[in-house]
C-alpha cells in the first residue's frame, strides 16, 4: 500500500441469491441443490434478477445493444449515486453464490455490490458484449432482502444478476512443498513448511509496522504472528534527501528473535527523475510530487521500459544500485538466520507505482531481474517471494520465481468477506501457491470469511487510526483477534533453528 494516502478500493465482487417466486424476480425452474454454507439443506429455485425489474437511480433502461435477456439492460451508471435495486422477499437464510451479466464502456470498471446495506467492491474486466462472471458469495437473511449494484467507477451496463445457494467449500488443495529457490536455507524452508501445514486450517494474524503491533499487544494482550516492515527509507533517492530508516531492519530482526514471522515490502523511490515539486496535471488535479512520494508514477519521469531496454544506460546502473542497497539490508536478515516473506513490486497492476506504469511486461522483467540479483549476485537464500500485484494473470512473473500469492484489499466495508477476489485467485493458483491477504484496511473478520469458504494463509493489517487496528473498539478488536481460526504468536510453533 501507499503509506501516505488512502487506497483505491479493492478488486472484484458480484453477488448471487435464490428463493421462491418473488416480486421483481424472474424465477427459473426449481433445481435440487447441495446444502448451503451456514444454512440447513434445502431445495430452492435459482433466481434471476433482471434489469427491467430493478428500481433505477441515475441510470436508464436501455435496448440499443444486443444480447440482453430481459426487457432491457441498465446503464450507464455515470452520475454519483447511480444504482439499481431489487427487493427480494421470502428468502431463506444462508450463503449464496453470485453471477453478474454485464458489459463495459471501455476498459475495466469498478462497481459496488450491496446486499442489505452490506457493500462489497469489485471489478468488471473490459467486455464489449454482455458477459457473465462469478461474483463471489453473499449472505441472505430470513424474509425480505435488498440487492443492489451501485456506481463504483461507473460506465458499465447490467443485464441481470443470478443467485444460487452456495455449495460447501471443498478442502484447499495442497501446494508445492518446495520453494522457488532450490538453495533456500533450512530456516526459510521451515517457515514455508509452517505456513504450508497450516494452510486451510487457520489464518495467521499479521500487522504492518511495529507500533501498531504494540498497540494490539497492549490493548488486547495478543501479538500478531506476522510482523510487517518496509525498506522504503533505505531507497537511495530518499537517503540522499536525509530520510532516516530508524533501524527498521534491526527492529524487525528483534521481532523475529521474539518469534514473529517477518514480511518486508519495498516502497521503492524511483532511481532518478523524481520531480520533487508540486504541479497541476492535465485534468486540473494538484499533485504533490515531492521526493517523499517518489514511488508514485505521478512523481517521477523514470521510464522502466526504456531503462530495461538499455542495460548500458545510466538509469539501468542506478536501478541496480537501488537493488544492491536493499540486498545489503536483506543480508542483515540472512546473517541473523531470519527468513523473510519478501513482497516487492506490490500493486503493480494498479499503475499508481512507477514499476507498474508501463504495463505487465516491463514489470515482469524487473521482477526476474530483482530475483536473480538477490539470489545469484548477492547469494541471498532466506527469501520467500510473495507476489501481490492483483488478479490479472498477464502480470504474473511465473511459478519459478514466486512462492506465495498475495492480494491487497481496502474495501469500503471492512466486514466484506472478499469472496470474489479469493475465488478468483483460488481458480488461478489453487494447488500451486498459497494465497495471503497481504494488506487489509483494518482487521479482517476471519470467522465470517470462514463461513464463505475464504481461508487466507495469513493477513497483514495496514496501519494508522483509519486503516489499522486502532479503528476498532476494544471488544471488537478482541473478537477479531481471538476468533477460533486466527493464529496469533502465542499459538505459533517455533521455527527450527
Amino acid at each position: 500500500m501507499v503509506k501516505l494516502e488512502s487506497k483505491p478500493m479493492n478488486i472484484l465482487l458480484p453477488l448471487m441469491s435464490l428463493l421462491p417466486l418473488v416480486a421483481g424476480c424472474e424465477p427459473l425452474p426449481t433445481v435440487p441443490t447441495a446444502p448451503m454454507i451456514g444454512a440447513p439443506a434445502e431445495v430452492a429455485a435459482l433466481i434471476r434478477l433482471t434489469a427491467d425489474k430493478a428500481i433505477l437511480t441515475g441510470s436508464t433502461l436501455q435496448k440499443t445493444a444486443t444480447g440482453y435477456t430481459g426487457a432491457g439492460y441498465a446503464g450507464d451508471f455515470v452520475p454519483e449515486g447511480a444504482k439499481m435495486v431489487w427487493t427480494v422477499p421470502g428468502a431463506k437464510p444462508g450463503i449464496y453464490e453470485v453471477r453478474i451479466r454485464y458489459k463495459t464502456i471501455g476498459g475495466q470498471k469498478g462497481y459496488d455490490l450491496s446486499v442489505n446495506g452490506k457493500k462489497s467492491s469489485g471489478m468488471f474486466a473490459e467486455a464489449a458484449a454482455f458477459t457473465t462472471i462469478p461474483g463471489g458469495k453473499v449472505e441472505l437473511k430470513t424474509g425480505e432482502n435488498t440487492v443492489a449494484i451501485e456506481r463504483g467507477w461507473g460506465y458499465f451496463q447490467i443485464d441481470s444478476v443470478e443467485l444460487t445457494p452456495a455449495k460447501p467449500a471443498p478442502p484447499l488443495k495442497a501446494v508445492t512443498a518446495k520453494l522457488s529457490d532450490p538453495r533456500a536455507t533450512p530456516a526459510t524452508q521451515a517457515m514455508y513448511d509452517l505456513l504450508r501445514r497450516n494452510y486451510g486450517k487457520g489464518t495467521l494474524s499479521g500487522q504492518a509496522q511495529i507500533p501498531d503491533s504494540k498497540y494490539v499487544q497492549e490493548t488486547i494482550g495478543e501479538t500478531p504472528a506476522v510482523q510487517g516492515g518496509d525498506f522504503i527509507e533505505y531507497s537511495p533517492t530518499r537517503l540522499a534527501k536525509g530520510s532516516d530508516p530508524k533501524n527498521e531492519v534491526e527492529s524487525m530482526i528483534a521481532a523475529a528473535k521474539a518469534g514473529q514471522l517477518i514480511t518486508m515490502l519495498w516502497h521503492w523511490n524511483a532511481p532518478n527523475g523524481i520531480l520533487d515539486a508540486p504541479y497541476t496535471d492535465k485534468s486540473g488535479k494538484k499533485i504533490d510530487a515531492h521526493w517523499y512520494f517518489g514511488f508514485y508514477t505521478t512523481s517521477t519521469t523514470f521510464d522502466l521500459e526504456k531503462t530495461l531496454a538499455d542495460p548500458k544506460s545510466a538509469e539501468y546502473a542506478l536501478m541496480l544500485r537501488d537493488i544492491d542497497a536493499i540486498a545489503l539490508q536483506m543480508k542483515k536478515f540472512s546473517d541473523a538466520g531470519v527468513p523473510v516473506l519478501f513482497r516487492p513490486l506490490h500493486e503493480a497492476e494498479g499503475g499508481w507505482f512507477w514499476w507498474g506504469a508501463k504495463g505487465p511486461e516491463p514489470c515482469k522483467k524487473l521482477w526476474r531481474l530483482l530475483y536473480d540479483r538477490m539470489t545469484v549476485k548477492h547469494n541471498l537464500h532466506n527469501l520467500i517471494w510473495v507476489y501481490s500485484s492483483g488478479t490479472d494473470p498477464n502480470w504474473y512473473p511465473g511459478d519459478d520465481v514466486v512462492d506465495v500469492i498475495g492480494i491487497d484489499q481496502y474495501p469500503s466495508d471492512v466486514s466484506d468477506p472478499l469472496s470474489t477476489v479469493w475465488e478468483t485467485l483460488l481458480a488461478q493458483y489453487g494447488g500451486r501457491k498459497m494465497i495471503a491477504l497481504t494488506e487489509f484496511g483494518g482487521v479482517p473478520d476471519v470467522a465470517s470469511m470462514e463461513r464463505y469458504g475464504v481461508r487466507w494463509s495469513y493477513f497483514a493489517s495496514w496501519q494508522g487510526k483509519d486503516l489499522g487496528p486502532r479503528r476498532y473498539s476494544v471488544p471488537e478488536l478482541t473478537r477479531l483477534y481471538k476468533a477460533p481460526k486466527v493464529m496469533n504468536l502465542k499459538g505459533l510453533p517455533k521455527l527450527k533453528k
